[in-house]
């Protein structure tokens, strides 16, 4: 039995990550340069099945007074499979009954804030029958992964994934939205949005919290701890390996030095953990559950 819900104290914050659904990866899109023995050492290590490499998709509420702030919205839920171009997916997300156990409403959401467009942080913003899901909310969006989506650029993306951002993003722009840009930017009181680009191109990371006790949530800038101990892997699901490289190392550089607690999307839930470095070498090393 997975577990759902994991609650933290984080500065003024009451912090609960939500696990919306599982998924899973195969090795050889998760790590497609690595040699095969050095591969072989680090599913052993994690004890991992190549074929099998699992993953949640997660949520991030965060509440302080009367802020009901949501991170990411997972892969959303349907009653009927999801059927695109002959194939049938189904999505089963939790976050909303996950949600209403805490005694939240979709309603009672202010702020939803989305690190990048890919279908499993943004499926959850509308319903299957076309409803926004938290309809009092104020959206903050990377503006730089709002311009793409919404250009020729994107022309050679996944059609899922264009299909997901035709019908979950682009009619928010009769909402109330607040498109975020720059290096390092406020976007709520507690809350900054750092670049992070490479996996998609406006990609945004985020550090929560106050200066004593600061979390960096990566969303997906690494897919797994294996890409922070070997951090020039290659993942199919990266738009730009080198400028997600580089992101890598400005993350880990980060968190290292102002010694974070991390937070992963796909890491093993809750996903949270810190980050080390013993000379050129990155180590990942997850926190005691409590």
């Amino acid at each position: 039995m997975y577990q759902n819900k994991y609650r933290f104290i984080l500065g003024n914050f009451r912090c609960t990550i939500f696990r919306d659904l599982m998924w899973k990866y195969k090795a050889q899109d998760y790590f497609i340069n690595a040699n095969q023995q050095e591969l072989q050492e680090e599913m052993d290590k994690f004890q991992l099945n190549p074929d099998h490499i699992s993953s949640p998709f997660i949520a991030i509420l965060l509440q302080n007074g009367d802020k009901n702030i949501l991170i990411d919205t997972g892969a959303g839920y349907s009653d009927e499979p999801l059927v695109f171009r002959g194939n049938s997916f189904e999505l089963k997300g939790k976050l909303v009954h996950l949600l209403q156990e805490e005694g939240i409403e979709k309603e009672d959401i202010t702020d939803v804030i989305i690190t990048h467009f890919h279908l499993d942080h943004i499926g959850g913003i509308y319903s299957d029958k076309a409803k926004l899901n938290f309809p009092n909310a104020k959206f903050h969006l990377p503006k730089d992964e709002w311009n793409f989506w919404h250009s020729s650029k994107s022309d050679s993306q996944i059609p899922l994934f264009k299909w997901f951002v035709e019908n979950k993003v682009t009619p928010l722009k009769e909402e109330y939205l607040n498109l975020i840009e720059g290096e390092l930017t406020d976007i709520l009181p507690g809350i900054k949005a750092v670049t992070a680009p490479g996996h998609t191109p406006g990609q945004i990371a985020l550090i929560i919290g106050n200066a004593d006790e600061p979390l960096l949530y990566i969303s997906d800038a690494f897919l797994h701890p294996i890409h922070i101990e070997r951090i020039n892997w290659r993942t199919n699901y990266d738009f730009d390996h080198e400028k997600a490289t580089k992101t890598r190392e400005k993350l880990l550089d980060l968190a290292n030095s102002e010694n974070m607690l991390v937070n992963g999307f796909h890491f093993n839930f809750p996903g949270l953990g810190h980050v080390s470095r013993k000379g050129p070498a990155w180590r990942w090393e997850y926190i005691k559950k409590s």
